[in-house]
């Protein structure tokens, strides 16, 4: 399963439960934990909102969420009882509504994603469904993409994108420029900058690591 797959069935979920929009994160530096973008609906490009998300949450939000592992909504009614499960209330990250769920690999890799949207509605059992499929996306996601790309640069772009699978479809420098009627120097300047996001040593690397993690097919 690639990160485009992995990024599909997340927004699948989103839907589910009438969310519009999800953003995942890795939790790093456990002795200062911080959230590290991994994905968003947007994928493979990064919604802005993911940024503005981080700089809303409080200062020990991270630390927070690296001590938890219930499920957290703001906005949201949950019906019905359900025995031996437990979820919180928190105050609002934003005007609508969301859910928080705190994710965790048997290897001790910690994650959150958030499920944001107007109107969300589940019943609780149906919340703790979701949390249990979450965990087993973010272990796929883990396993598949180690190293999140949030820490090798900034987000590539989609011109960027276009260029890197020419170049994977066989295509030289001044083919591509032709194709996107861009100038020699221009296509080679793209392909750099996503061999540097990439932390990759040259164009064939950066080729193979963005077909591993579903960047490109």
């Amino acid at each position: 399963m690639t990160l485009s797959d992995i990024a599909q069935e997340l927004r699948e979920l989103t839907e589910s439960i009438g969310a519009n929009r999800f953003h995942l994160f890795t939790i790093s530096e456990l002795n200062k934990p911080k959230l590290a973008f991994r994905l968003d609906h947007g994928f493979p490009q990064t919604s802005a909102e993911t940024t503005e998300l981080v700089g809303r949450l409080p200062r020990r939000f991270a630390e927070k969420i690296s001590q938890t592992f219930h499920p957290m909504t703001w906005g949201i009614d949950l019906p019905g009882k359900v025995s031996g499960l437990h979820w919180e209330q928190i105050s609002s990250l934003e005007d609508n509504c969301g859910v928080v769920l705190p994710l965790a690999t048997e290897q001790r890799q910690l994650g959150v994603i958030f499920f944001i949207g107007n109107v969300i509605y589940m019943e609780r059992d149906a919340l703790f469904d979701l949390h249990g499929r979450c965990h087993a996306l973010f272990a796929q996601t883990v396993e598949r993409d180690p190293f999140p790309l949030e820490n090798q640069g900034p987000a590539i772009s989609k011109r960027e994108l276009q260029c890197l699978k020419l170049t994977a479809n066989g295509l030289t420098s001044e083919e591509i420029a032709k194709r996107l009627g861009l100038s020699v120097h221009t296509a080679n300047q793209y392909l750099a900058n996503t061999t540097q996001k990439l932390n990759a040593v040259n164009r064939v690397h950066a080729v193979a690591k963005a077909l591993r993690t579903g960047l490109i097919d």
